[in-house]
């Protein structure tokens, strides 16, 4: 099935005319969720301009709404410091370095 990703900016609509066929409603919505978190991945981008973005059948139904928010670039970076140590290490060294074990 197409689903739709327009987004919100600024209280614009910015339309997605072309969208992408995805097997469920379900994988649609983690893809809106992760097209939400690379925009606030952006440098550049402005958080606090209520950013949103919406998943859309391809009946016209709204299914998800996803916010644009995102961390400082320093704590993004952090973020992605970790993920790499984690992918390194392996999910149980991760447990216990949390745990403080």
């Amino acid at each position: 099935m197409r689903y739709y990703f327009p987004i919100l900016h600024n209280g614009e609509p910015h339309a997605d005319d072309v969208g992408e066929l995805l097997r469920s409603a379900e994988i649609a919505v983690q893809y809106g969720a992760r097209v939400a978190r690379d925009i606030a991945s952006d440098p550049d981008c402005d958080r606090d301009a209520g950013t949103v973005v919406i998943v859309i059948d391809a009946s016209g139904a709204e299914i998800a709404r996803h916010r644009v928010e995102g961390r400082r670039s320093d704590e993004a970076s952090q973020a992605q410091a970790a993920r790499r140590a984690w992918r390194r290490e392996g999910p149980q060294s991760r447990v216990t370095k949390t745990r403080g074990f």
